[in-house]
């Protein structure tokens, strides 16, 4: 599909997305932004020492509201009000060690967050897509070269992946069992290892080697790893095709998708640690901790899916990636004042290549 398909479907149609202040969330509002929708956003309130260091940068030009989605009174109010066409629900605990430290919270959220979206969504007849973002750690991983495809069998092995195999089985239930609306769109995305300028999250291997920025040291705690690394904006991408064909025809799209990169972008994470660091041209000094966490040694994705009836695929290699990443990370550094204008610029050239 021509990304000018997009431009022209997203133009002034209502979008609400939760989880808009994180990392997915922020890219995603303003590539839609971009694309002349009218964006609304819903996520937590922001603490004063928490990781939303892209979002505290440009809040002042993001419209949203704070609010829990654990919270049904107040997710329902806002999704409401707004009354968006297309719902994006990327609103989630999404590290795998904090779940493990907080279980409870990531079940609650993860599982009884998304039913509480769904809920809501299904009532009111203006939303004719959801979207929901879970994770290519929803399946069964016994550690083998094995490429996941959709009906691959799913299971976790620690809370989060467990959480995410939950969601997918609730958000099936609504599908097979005719509980949605049948005029209504609901797809799943399975995304691999997601990355790009902008994200401060906790435990992620990017962020880390920027926050030690000044020490140049890094430590890595599963450097033999194996990960779909791809960057935000084929991610968003993937995202923003699958209303799209929702339109055309919610029943036939619905369900889930993954979304991975070209087989050239599946590294370790010593390979991508020294590759980003070259690209920083900051030389680090690499130690190995082993992790006391539960996390799969490899991930690999079958995309055939999304790309044979949604015409998606990647456009940045990993090279491309890491070269843009390095890009916003740098003007991070120096001159923050010029984050949004960056980042408009590279969600410009994405589209728009020179």
């Amino acid at each position: 599909m021509d990304l000018d398909v997009l431009k022209k479907f997203y133009k002034n149609k209502k979008v609400f997305i939760t989880g808009h202040t994180g990392f997915k969330g922020i890219w995603l509002y303003l590539i839609l932004n971009f694309l002349g929708a009218k964006v609304y956003g819903f996520s937590l309130k922001i603490q004063k020492n928490d990781d939303y260091k892209f979002y505290k940068l440009i809040k002042k030009k993001i419209r949203g509201t704070y609010g829990d989605i654990l919270d049904y009174n107040s997710l329902k109010k806002s999704i409401f009000n707004f009354k968006p066409d297309i719902i994006f629900h990327l609103a989630a605990q999404s590290l795998v060690i904090e779940s493990q430290k907080n279980p409870k919270l990531t079940f609650e959220t993860n599982v009884v967050g998304t039913n509480n979206l769904i809920n809501i969504s299904r009532k009111i007849k203006k939303v004719k897509s959801i979207v929901i973002a879970t994770s290519d750690k929803c399946y069964l991983n016994k550690n083998k070269f094995e490429y996941f495809k959709e009906n691959s069998r799913i299971g976790g092995c620690e809370p989060y992946s467990l959480s995410k195999s939950f969601a997918e089985i609730l958000i099936g239930i609504y599908i097979n069992n005719n509980i949605f609306k049948s005029y209504k769109g609901i797809s799943s995305v399975r995304a691999g290892n997601v990355i790009g300028g902008g994200d401060f999250a906790k435990s992620r291997i990017l962020p880390d080697i920027i926050k030690n920025y000044k020490n140049k040291k890094i430590i890595l705690r599963n450097p033999y790893s194996i990960r779909p690394w791809q960057h935000i904006f084929d991610v968003a991408t993937a995202y923003l095709f699958i209303p799209v064909f929702h339109y055309r025809n919610s029943k036939k799209y619905s369900g889930p998708y993954n979304v991975g990169p070209n087989n050239k972008s599946v590294l370790n994470v010593k390979n991508l640690t020294k590759l980003f660091t070259k690209f920083l041209n900051v030389k680090y000094e690499i130690y190995y901790k082993k992790g006391k966490f539960i996390e799969s040694k490899y991930l690999f994705l079958n995309s055939s899916k999304i790309k044979k009836q949604l015409h998606w695929k990647p456009l940045y290699s990993i090279n491309e990636s890491l070269k843009i990443t390095t890009n916003w990370y740098n003007c991070y550094l120096k001159n923050k004042k010029n984050i949004f204008n960056l980042s408009n610029e590279q969600i410009k050239n994405f589209f728009h290549p020179q």
